[in-house]
């Protein structure tokens, strides 16, 4: 007979699985400061000092939130693209749209506290100044086919900022097809006849 008693481990996994869908939806919906760890507690059915067992901090939760949830798949990404010999700036992006398109309450979560992080003194703020710039040097690692005289960084750049703009233009307008958004941006960032064959 199956003991349904869950195991600890399997428990534990999925108390912080339960802490980290909260803490997504509070930050999206109230921002870092508009969101307690009593709240995060209530909505899990645990105390305050069991969430802070699994998170260390307020601060710790709000790097659980961006660095290892929001952060990891985009990681994954470009940790594949990498392993490429000659990939294209255009598929790297399309991944990344795919995966923002299923994950709406992570990406309101992310630019929430993206605005909110312009204060010099908040938590997130270096967290958001680095982020900017890693993201497009990490992507210069990469060997990428692009037409002659091209300058990689400045597209990379536009794009990456193109990107943010647009999620907020689909958070406000539920329904839309955010894979559709990005084509359109796609034209003007990559234009033909100068991309054919590069995206």
């Amino acid at each position: 007979m199956n003991d349904p008693t869950p195991s600890p481990a399997a428990s534990a996994d999925d108390r912080r699985s339960a802490i980290i869908e909260a803490t997504v939806e509070s930050f999206g919906r109230l921002g870092y400061y508009g969101t307690s760890l009593q709240r995060i507690a209530t909505e899990v059915g645990l105390t305050k000092a069991g969430v802070l067992h699994y998170v260390g901090s307020k601060e710790g939760l709000l790097d659980l939130a961006l660095t290892e949830t929001y952060d990891q798949q985009t990681v994954d990404i470009m940790a594949t693209m990498v392993t490429e010999a000659r990939p294209l700036i255009a598929e790297m992006w399309r991944k990344v749209v795919a995966v923002n398109a299923t994950r709406p309450a992570l990406v309101h979560m992310f630019s929430t506290l993206s605005a909110e992080a312009l204060d010099p003194a908040h938590p997130a703020h270096d967290y958001f100044a680095r982020r900017e710039h890693d993201t497009v040097a990490n992507a210069l690692n990469i060997n990428w086919r692009v037409p002659d005289g091209v300058n990689v960084e400045h597209l990379l750049q536009a794009g990456f900022s193109m990107m943010d703009g647009l999620q907020l233009r689909w958070l406000r307008s539920p329904g839309q097809d955010l894979a559709a958004m990005w084509a359109d941006c796609e034209d003007v960032l990559m234009p033909l006849p100068l991309w054919e064959g590069y995206r």
